[in-house]
């Protein structure tokens, strides 16, 4: 495993690091991961989708059969400029209630973890609020990306490594890594950076996020022109659009996925906004997408556009919109069920199941 790296680098070059930290998965383990199922006593590739999963982590972990794995579920808030427009049912102070009850225990999200188990961190990024420790916050809100650029680039780079940092500190070893996000304006931010990032029209990308009226969307749609407009003339950077039409959580989980990657776990997605960081992760460092696992597909219509982008399927379509990794919290459970049959169903000889190749 590559070496992290050290704080005594320029930011740049610390996310240069970064990124050469990050190695394929084992396409071997995968592969032999794969044969050794077919021997199992149920039929071979029998839960379609799931199963793929479980060859993925084999490649990941190094693995044949690793069996259900420990987890923890991330959460990263920060606010956005553009929700000064009205793109949100919510205004921006409902993102830093929403952060102080999970860190409360009392969130939807903490239900959920109760009963997977799995551990929740979560970490104040750029919360115009602040809740919590500030350690890892680049500042306090973005701007409208209509009129300028949400941060400075030397603050992308910034809050990619800050999300790194939290990353090392908070988020232990757990195999199983759920990715997830708060904030108020984000759905915005991120069908920006979508349409921009996919050449994607932003009339495609755009959805209800928190459950906004028709002509609310209408509305968002125009101002995800706009931006998409004002940024027609940079070059396809990935980590200059995440500068002009970002957030700091977005960034933030950037910089957890690539740390994941580079540690060799399992990445978790929850929805659009976890999506379109990995999305960046991915044309930063194309090695990461053999450690992304898609928990569902949300409501918002970008979604697919980027999971079809990384090559990734959903484990589950249910029509969420509630982020905060409600998603990919429900989907740790499958994923452990079916590493669970993965390891412990015995070998079909042993239990006379070997199929009548007369029949066949």
């Amino acid at each position: 495993m590559a070496e992290l790296p050290s704080a005594d680098l320029s930011a740049l070059a610390r996310v240069e690091a970064l990124l050469a930290a990050v190695e394929p998965p084992s396409s071997a383990h995968t592969r032999m991961s794969r044969i050794r199922q077919r021997a199992l006593a149920r039929p071979a590739g029998s839960l379609g989708h799931l199963d793929e999963v479980t060859y993925r982590i084999s490649g990941i972990l190094r693995e044949l059969a690793p069996g259900p794995l420990p987890a923890v579920i991330s959460v990263l808030a920060a606010d956005h400029g553009v929700a000064a427009r009205g793109t949100s049912r919510y205004g921006p102070e409902v993102g830093a209630r929403v952060l102080s009850l999970i860190a409360d225990c009392r969130s939807p999200l903490n239900i959920m973890a109760d009963r997977i188990p799995a551990r929740v961190e979560w970490a104040d990024v750029g919360l115009l609020s602040p809740v919590g420790d500030q350690r890892y916050k680049t500042g306090g809100g973005t701007c409208d990306i209509t009129d300028t650029d949400a941060m400075p680039l030397q603050q992308a780079h910034d809050a990619v490594l800050r999300g790194a940092a939290y990353a090392r500190d908070r988020l232990g070893q757990e195999p199983l890594l759920a990715v997830g996000e708060i904030g108020i304006g984000n759905t915005t931010a991120t069908a920006a950076l979508t349409a921009r990032l996919l050449g994607a029209q932003p009339s495609a990308v755009v959805g209800p996020g928190t459950g906004v009226d028709a002509a609310t969307v209408e509305r968002k749609r125009g101002i995800v022109a706009d931006a998409v407009g004002r940024t027609r003339g940079l070059p396809d950077d990935p980590l200059r659009l995440l500068a002009a039409l970002g957030g700091y959580e977005i960034a933030g989980n950037v910089g957890v996925i690539l740390t994941a990657a580079a540690q060799r776990r399992v990445v978790v997605l929850d929805g659009y906004i976890t999506a379109v960081a990995a999305l960046v992760a991915v044309r930063l460092r194309p090695a990461v997408q053999g450690y992304l696992v898609a928990a569902h597909r949300s409501a918002e219509p970008g979604h697919q556009a980027i999971l079809d982008a990384l090559g990734l399927r959903p484990l589950l379509d249910l029509e969420m919109r509630l982020g905060m990794a409600s998603g990919a919290a429900l989907a740790l459970g499958l994923i452990n069920s079916a590493l669970a049959l993965a390891s412990d169903t015995p070998p079909a000889r042993l239990v006379e199941l070997v199929p009548d190749v007369r029949r066949i």
